[in-house]
């Protein structure tokens, strides 16, 4: 070896790779999992992905950090009061859809003079749908359209092939072609097209566009065909008569008569606002049996908060729930609660008092004409509205609720590690559908059928395609392009595969049937939606490999989440 060469380095040298360290806050949360036991609550707290499904309440940070994780005894008691903590929330949405949401659905839909299943495709489904579609925005701070896309997909397969069985299967029933069919066949048509703009990745503003023309076309479509049905003289067969609680047929002039409604003094004011505001009637209480009652008694603080915030709509009230002092402060309070839970987040606490005094001020002057220009005997010519202010207000206070549920849902899916793709489509869709279960289980034993069954197969129509296109607009806003970056996922191509197919199902059944819902239609129905989750579960234990697109993206998602990933290549 020549002295030179004595003095140089011959050692093969390597550029340094920039991302070896890589940022903790663009982790999955589910790595705690990797994590230390003593080193979980950081996690925690430096990991974005653990407080995305935050709403009120840091679940992740309880749970990690202020329960000892390395304590199983302590770790599993704060797990099972998470469990209840679900339950309690899941029971105040159902007292509140029961007593409340779907008496003011049907008072509006009467009102208006909608038939069931228009009733059901829109006033129904924009009701139930509301959470959903606002909720979902909160993921587009990670850009994250898998997610997304996972659970309206996952969540329209659980409407068509678990609700609207279950809607059978408490009676069967007539099934009215104008309304169905050209649901059905939307249905088939967003399930193609959808998944077609998904596939190649990139959506731009033409396809954003025609997914909320789409569902414009759709309403038209069913309007017109409504509009031909009237015509014809065949709308009486599907008007909605009001029924009581046990479902028999209520004769709405002589309830007007009997409850003391226009120009009857016979009852006084404060007997006519107890009627009103009472949680319950003395006799389902001592009908009731212990945990009825104790059910009833836990239910007045959820019966008082809503009827402070909330005007009541109901055929069978006095003057059909009109009270002018209840509305008054109703009034009052609604609007302030809305932008305190809306806004908290946004303002700073000078701007958010300030809002708030603008807000108390412009609703007193408002209560103040109010009292001046309306009867206490008698209803306003406005009534009607205040039933649509009920529907959507009792939707928010529900949306808060379901809320709380999912993040609760999403920290136990976590800690049982269980991949979003499975989760989006399973526990979280069961969460976010739970106010559908209620409502619709609520009209089909009412005996309203059909407007529950209109619901199961519009509301994923109005779901996916104003979902999607608003979750879209949203991003393109946020990026400033008019060209997004989308994933359909692991289980994306799945449910639209799934979602097809048991629309065709649904839709040869009725056919074949003369439209007829009986419960063999329910028994098929279910076996494809158990034939569904089966396959997710194989798949979330690796016994079967995913039929999605992306299904080993070798950690280009992760990779694309790391700031400044892009610059460093």
């Amino acid at each position: 070896m020549y002295p030179a060469e004595l003095f140089q380095n011959l050692t093969p040298r390597y550029e340094a790779h920039q991302n070896i360290f890589v940022s903790l806050r663009a982790q999955p949360c589910s790595n705690v999992h990797s994590v230390l036991e003593d080193e979980r609550c950081l996690f925690v707290r430096e990991t974005e992905e653990c407080r995305e499904s935050m709403h009120y309440i840091d679940y992740m940070h309880f749970v990690y950090c202020i329960v000892d994780s390395s304590n199983f005894a302590l770790f599993t008691s704060a797990i099972i009061a998470l469990l209840l903590f679900a339950v309690c929330l899941g029971t105040v949405i159902h007292q509140l859809c029961v007593n409340r949401y779907v008496d003011s659905v049907l008072y509006v839909a009467k009102a208006w003079r909608l038939n069931e299943y228009i009733a059901g495709v829109t006033l129904l489904t924009y009701g139930n749908g509301l959470a959903q579609v606002l909720s979902e925005l909160k993921h587009h701070t990670s850009g994250d359209t898998e997610l997304i896309y996972n659970q309206y997909l996952g969540t329209a397969v659980y409407q068509v092939s678990f609700l609207a069985p279950l809607v059978i299967w408490l009676g069967p029933f007539a099934i009215y072609p104008e309304v169905v069919v050209p649901n059905l066949i939307s249905l088939l048509i967003v399930s193609v097209l959808v998944e077609e703009f998904m596939y190649d990745e990139q959506v731009g503003i033409f396809q954003t566009i025609a997914l909320g023309v789409l569902y414009v076309a759709f309403l038209g479509a069913l309007y017109t065909v409504a509009l031909m049905m009237d015509r014809e003289g065949n709308r009486s067969r599907s008007q909605i008569a009001i029924r009581d609680v046990g479902g028999k047929l209520v004769d709405i002039r002589l309830t007007e008569t009997v409850s003391n409604v226009e120009g009857d003094q016979s009852v006084s004011w404060l007997e006519r606002t107890w009627q009103t505001v009472r949680p319950f009637r003395g006799e389902d209480y001592r009908n009731a049996s212990w945990y009825g009652k104790l059910y009833l008694i836990c239910s007045i603080p959820v019966e008082v908060i809503a009827i402070l915030l909330l005007p009541k709509v109901n055929y069978a009230l006095p003057l059909r729930g009109w009270n002018k002092t209840l509305f008054a402060i109703n009034l009052i309070l609604f609007p302030l609660f809305f932008i305190c839970t809306a806004l908290v987040d946004m303002l700073s606490s000078t701007h958010l008092g300030w809002i708030c005094l603008g807000s108390i001020v412009t609703t007193s002057s408002m209560s103040v004409i109010l009292c001046a220009i309306s009867q206490e005997d008698r209803k306003p010519s406005f009534f009607n509205c205040i039933g649509l202010l009920t529907i959507f207000g009792t939707s928010y206070l529900i949306m808060l609720l379901s809320y709380e549920l999912i993040a609760i849902l999403e920290t136990l899916s976590i800690i049982a590690n269980i991949s979003p793709a499975s989760f989006v489509i399973t526990i979280l869709s069961w969460g976010s559908c739970w106010i559908d279960l209620v409502t619709l289980r609520t009209l089909a034993m009412r005996g309203y059928p059909r407007l529950a069954f209109a619901a199961c197969i519009g509301a994923p129509v109005f779901n996916i395609l104003i979902g999607l296109c608003t979750v879209f607009c949203v991003q393109m806003i946020r990026t400033g392009s008019t060209t997004i970056h989308v994933r359909d996922g692991t289980s994306g191509p799945t449910c639209a595969v799934y979602l097809c197919m048991v629309s065709f199902t649904l839709l040869l059944s009725v056919l074949f049937t003369r439209f007829q819902a009986r419960k063999s239609l329910a028994l098929s129905l279910t076996v494809l939606y158990v034939t569904f989750i089966a396959y997710v579960v194989f798949c979330e234990m690796e016994i079967t490999h995913g039929y999605g697109t992306d299904h080993n993206d070798d950690g280009e998602y992760f990779q694309d989440r790391v700031l400044h990933h892009e610059a460093n290549k």
